[in-house]
């Protein structure tokens, strides 16, 4: 937004499979589970739930959204935070 003071943006959010999110590796995993404090088990489980066959047909987009509201909120709030963030500093993020 700071780059493209003044004009138009468009913002994509989020959209990859979320199995992307959780390692696949078991070191990693247990890595993982060390800092969220959960059993390398646990991921394992959580990763293998998340894995799409399809991922173009699965929690993509907007269905993400539906399914982990607190996702779409995390992102929005990251938009918003930002804007105002470059419109203290003078800059005009929301402007066409």
């Amino acid at each position: 937004m700071e780059a493209m003071n003044g004009f138009p943006v468009t913002i994509r959010l989020l959209d990859p499979p979320l199995h992307e999110f959780v390692p696949r590796d078991e070191k990693q995993q247990a890595d993982l589970g060390g800092i969220i404090r959960h059993k390398r088990g646990k991921i394992k489980k959580r990763a293998d739930g998340l894995h799409e066959s399809n991922p173009m047909m699965g929690h993509r987009g907007v269905r993400l959204g539906v399914t982990y509201p607190e996702v779409s909120e995390m992102q929005v709030r990251a938009i918003l935070e930002a804007a105002a963030e470059l419109t203290k500093d003078g800059l005009r993020p929301n402007r066409k």
